[in-house]
């Protein structure tokens, strides 16, 4: 029934070719009762069964859409071109001839695959030239949809290869990702699996991410060339370029490491410790060379005393890609001293004893006033850390109506004592333990050098001054204005006035003064730090022991694991001149924090 059905439009094809290449012979041939001869062939043919003629020439099911005719139909083979042209003329004659509709089909699939061997051989033009002239003797034929797919396929490959090699060139290895090299040839891939040019280019494109891995190791770059090896890794299963970059870049590390570490040792020696320093530091960047470091900063340790500063020098580090600096610390020498109290009636409790000898051995570094609001604000800024009084939405405040502590919501480190806003060089408050040491590690990471709080036996041995007396001025009221202390002369706003004082002192002060304020005095602090004695009480670093048997005599803190109580040093606005002595010590919780407490940082040299 298929066949019937078609015949009359394949006799249709077969008619226009025949007279489209062989017009003269037909005309020779045809008698005068052309249409009725005509007729009897078409009949003759449509009363064939299908397998007599069908065979493999596939006919079209149904009107062909392509209507436009090839520029040439001449086959570029001047033997298949002829015997094309006696073909269709002898089907124009003689349709339904088996034998002519059988070499016709055989030389289609000739022509058919000899058009496939051109696609595959990156011929497309001549390959399409072909194929047309297939559609144009036979739409339908076997195989010919199938090849033009393949034509598409081809052609849509040789212009992503093209894609994948000028970005290549240029630079586009894996970014951006729908115009990069990787991606061009993944798509080639996907359309044709195993193809030779592409995989070719993937192994070209991983080799440019591992010649840019060993450019930036060359470099000491080693951060980037670790990235380029990961990239070059993802591109290919087979890791063994990768391994080979990679085993040649850990050279290049090696010979880095040598290389600090011998100019760290040179410096050291030189007495340059600030090189010594930063080529530690580079040695850390590096990474795996931990044992190299811990035995550098020994030795570093041991090669320095002060570090290459004197006492009494200044340093004020500059913070990480900043303009802006850490607070000032100053230079305080080594030392020994007495630390605590000896038993008097006077002393309430047994927390200054047993008194006792305590040797620094080495200096260190002080800050030279107490953290201000200003410096604690670039923290928060950089880190959007929250503080524990923000968190928990209160704080207390001096409540000078009432002349006591009260607690007020939304008072936190941008405050002062009685919770109005706080000018940027007052001392910071409503600081817990937690917020300081916050504070101190993203300081350290922005200098590359270590802050901390001073332990107890630091803050008393600059509180005295390095002498024997309970404050650093002497014993009793100061000759001079030289803190903020609690003076008979000092009145509140509301002329309120201390109970308990330093008799004929007045320094201008109810609560904290901007840090470091009062320097007008002859009488100067012999270690060079300011507001040691009052202003606000200052967090250290120490657990709380209820007195110093079995405490360090070498300076260090006294921290015990898990411990939630720390020492506070110093006498703040308000304290009674018995609680500003340099030995006064009290403890705090960790979470604590109020309007009297801040604290100064310390700093290994």
């Amino acid at each position: 029934m298929f066949a019937t059905k078609n015949i009359p439009r394949m006799h249709c094809w077969l008619i226009f070719f025949s007279l489209l290449f062989c017009l003269p012979s037909l005309q020779a041939q045809q008698p005068s009762d052309d249409d009725s001869s005509e007729q009897r062939r078409v009949e003759r043919l449509g009363e064939a069964q299908a397998d007599e003629w069908q065979m493999d020439l596939s006919l079209p099911a149904a009107q062909s859409q392509h209507t436009a005719k090839p520029q040439s139909l001449d086959l570029p083979d001047e033997a298949q071109n002829r015997q094309l042209k006696s073909l269709i003329s002898r089907l124009a004659s003689n349709p339904g001839n088996k034998k002519t509709l059988s070499e016709l089909n055989t030389l289609l699939r000739d022509v058919l695959e000899q058009a496939n061997d051109l696609t595959a051989n990156g011929l497309m033009n001549q390959a399409e030239q072909l194929l047309d002239i297939i559609q144009s003797v036979n739409p339908g034929f076997n195989g010919l949809a199938e090849a033009r797919n393949q034509l598409a396929v081809a052609d849509e490959v040789t212009n992503l290869l093209i894609a994948g090699n000028a970005a290549l060139e240029s630079g586009r290895l894996l970014e951006p990702e729908n115009t990069s090299a990787q991606y061009y040839f993944n798509r080639v891939l996907a359309k044709s699996p195993g193809n030779a040019v592409a995989q070719q280019g993937i192994v070209r494109l991983q080799r440019k991410l591992l010649n840019l891995a060993l450019e930036s190791a060359r470099e000491l770059d080693f951060e980037t060339a670790d990235l380029w090896l990961s990239d070059a890794s993802t591109v290919l299963e087979d890791q063994a370029a990768v391994e080979e970059v990679r085993n040649e870049v850990a050279i290049f590390k090696i010979e880095r490491a040598d290389e600090l570490e011998q100019r760290a040792v040179k410096a050291m020696n030189s007495g340059n410790f600030s090189l010594a320093e930063f080529s530690i530091i580079d040695l850390i960047a590096l990474g795996g060379n931990e044992e190299r470091v811990v035995s550098l900063r020994e030795k570093l340790k041991e090669a320095r005393y002060y570090g290459g500063y004197v006492p009494g020098q200044i340093i004020q580090d500059q913070l990480k890609n900043s303009t802006d600096t850490a607070p000032q610390v100053v230079v305080i020498s080594e030392g020994s001293f007495l630390m605590g109290s000896r038993r008097r009636s006077d002393i309430e409790n047994d927390h200054e004893l047993p008194q006792h000898r305590v040797s620094l051995d080495k200096g260190f570094g002080l800050g030279v006033k107490e953290v201000t609001v200003a410096e604690f604000r670039l923290f928060v800024q950089q880190t959007e850390y929250q503080t524990t009084a923000e968190q928990r939405g209160t704080s207390f405040v001096y409540d000078e109506s009432a002349g006591r502590l009260a607690r007020r919501s939304g008072v936190n480190w941008r405050h002062d004592y009685n919770g109005n806003v706080a000018d940027a060089d007052l001392p910071v408050l409503h600081l817990s333990f937690y917020d300081v040491h916050a504070y101190l590690k993203w300081l350290s990471a922005q200098t590359g050098h270590e802050y901390r709080l001073p332990s107890e036996a630091e803050y008393e041995y600059v509180a005295r001054g390095g002498g024997k007396s309970m404050y650093w001025w002497g014993d009793g009221t100061p000759p001079e204005v030289v803190e903020n202390l609690t003076g008979e002369r000092d009145s509140s706003p509301r002329k309120r006035q201390w109970t308990t004082y330093f008799k004929k002192y007045g320094d201008g002060y109810w609560g904290p003064g901007p840090t470091g304020s009062i320097n007008k005095s002859k009488l100067l602090h012999p270690m060079g730090v300011h507001d040691i004695a009052g202003n606000v009480s200052e967090w250290t670093e120490d657990c709380w022991h209820s007195n110093y048997i079995k405490a360090p005599v070498d300076g260090s803190a006294w921290v015990n694991p898990g411990c939630q109580q720390r020492v506070v040093r110093g006498g703040y606005w308000s304290s009674a001149p018995e609680k500003t002595r340099a030995a006064f010590r009290f403890p705090v919780k960790e979470d604590s924090y109020g309007p009297v407490i801040g604290f100064r940082v310390a700093r290994d040299l």
